[in-house]
């Protein structure tokens, strides 16, 4: 007899929508979130990275003039990485 596995469905139990301070972050992914002005313009995107000493996180700027994105070097919380697409 042939048994069949449904997917299990995955319930989120954090936010998918958040803010820091004038930023708004919507996660497109579990390992994926995009970071994006009150008025809808994207700033960048964080992802998380696995590494050898455990989880970093990678902020990337979209500069929309160059219609490129600029990587800034990894951090160790989500919050410091969207903190550097805003300070920085």
């Amino acid at each position: 007899m042939h048994t069949t596995t449904e997917p299990a469905l995955r319930i989120r139990t954090v936010p998918v929508a958040w803010s820091r301070g004038d930023l708004r972050i919507l996660d497109v992914r579990d390992d994926l979130s995009r970071v994006t002005r009150a008025n809808g313009e994207i700033v960048g995107y964080v992802d998380r990275v696995d590494v050898a000493g455990g989880t970093a996180y990678r902020a990337r700027r979209y500069v929309s003039t160059e219609r490129r994105f600029v990587e800034f070097p990894n951090v160790w919380s989500a919050d410091d990485a969207v903190d550097c697409l805003r300070w920085g």
